[in-house]
């Protein structure tokens, strides 16, 4: 992964005085931040919801992170899998299913380390659910591996609830700095987020900068980044299509909360 800062997010670096590059959005403490960032979040979830109420029998989850999408999963009363790489999340996660305000029908929840592109979870499942675009954090094989895993795990009317970025509408072939956000992130802390287009490169980089004030008016900072794939939703249907799933329907989702480069997003109700 690819942790160099564009031009916007360096100058911000720089004017901070934070020399250190910045981690990867999926270490130790940059999970924290995640997990922090998007508590609140609720984009998404209704569209999953309501697909997800349609199919019956265990749900698997994959690329589960902290809890996001699952606690809204868990308020269907089925047993659920959840899938993430990342020992920070999954222990996050852990601590939250056992609590009842998170999973107050205290579903069993199985957890799972394993990468969402190499998993080996076992038996059949109604519902297999990748949401907030984790796709485009897969290279091309990484996605075909993914497909046919699900393929493999999903019962013979179970459905695939995929969660996609429209990248299709982006033309140009130059890399150019793209959005900037401030927002305030609890009462003494702030976020600033930097998001940039590699289009030459087909990728998408984000830059997320913690600011937090000490007692006395300083100030600390920590920063981390994420490379992410800016793929044709035409070339992810190609490859959905090759591992044999269909897609047999479409949904806008609303964006609840806005971020810079995510403005177009759609759930794909996928089958074998």
């Amino acid at each position: 992964m690819n942790n160099e800062p564009d031009k916007t997010a360096d100058a911000i670096l720089r004017i901070l005085g934070h020399l250190d590059p910045p981690e990867d959005m999926y270490s130790a403490s940059g999970s924290r931040l995640y997990d922090q960032i998007t508590a609140n979040d609720l984009t998404e979830l209704p569209e999953i919801l309501a697909a997800a109420r349609k199919t019956t029998g265990p749900i698997l989850e994959l690329a589960a992170g902290s809890g996001r999408i699952t606690r809204a999963l868990l308020a269907l009363g089925r047993p659920l899998t959840a899938v993430d790489s990342s020992v920070e999340m999954l222990a996050m996660l852990k601590e939250k299913a056992e609590d009842r305000t998170f999973n107050p029908r205290t579903v069993p929840v199985e957890l799972v380390e394993a990468d969402m592109s190499g998993f080996d979870v076992g038996g059949e499942f109604g519902c297999v659910v990748l949401g907030a675009s984790s796709i485009t954090l897969l290279d091309p094989s990484g996605r075909r591996e993914l497909f046919r895993r699900v393929g493999d795990s999903l019962a013979p009317d179970g459905r695939f609830l995929l969660t996609v970025l429209n990248a299709d509408g982006t033309a140009g072939s130059e890399h150019h700095d793209g959005g900037s956000t401030v927002s305030p992130l609890g009462e003494d802390s702030f976020l600033i987020t930097v998001e940039s287009r590699d289009i030459a490169n087909g990728a998408r980089n984000v830059t997320m900068i913690h600011v937090g004030f000490n007692e006395g008016g300083t100030y600390r900072s920590s920063a981390y980044s994420s490379r992410i794939a800016f793929v044709s939703n035409g070339l992810i249907e190609e490859e959905i299509l090759a591992e044999g799933l269909t897609i047999v329907e479409r949904r806008p989702v609303r964006i609840a909360t806005r971020t810079p480069g995510l403005n177009d997003i759609e759930l794909w109700v996928c089958s074998k």
